[in-house]
């Protein structure tokens, strides 16, 4: 049996084998920054539903806004999802 230390790969599955990585880290890449942009968009949505909700007339139904930060939240997961996966 051999060990990793004594694999041999050829030049062309080398190259092959970077070319996955790659394509791996770049896929990692844009889902990370999906997240970080769904993170923002979270924390600022919430802020700004709480003050709308904290500015709303008394007797006024502004509960839908808890509702935005959530659906961008999706919407933005779903296209860096979508993405990543073209990549």
């Amino acid at each position: 049996m051999a060990d990793e230390a004594d694999v041999k790969l050829t030049a062309a599955e080398m190259a092959a084998f970077v070319r996955a990585v790659g394509r791996a880290q770049k896929r990692r890449r844009i889902l990370l920054g999906g997240y970080l942009l769904a993170l923002a968009v979270m924390l600022v949505g919430t802020v700004a539903a709480l003050v709308v909700y904290g500015r709303a007339p008394r007797g006024t139904f502004v509960g839908w806004v808890f509702l935005c930060p959530f659906a961008a939240v999706g919407a933005i997961l779903w296209l860096f999802g979508r993405w990543a996966r073209r990549t």
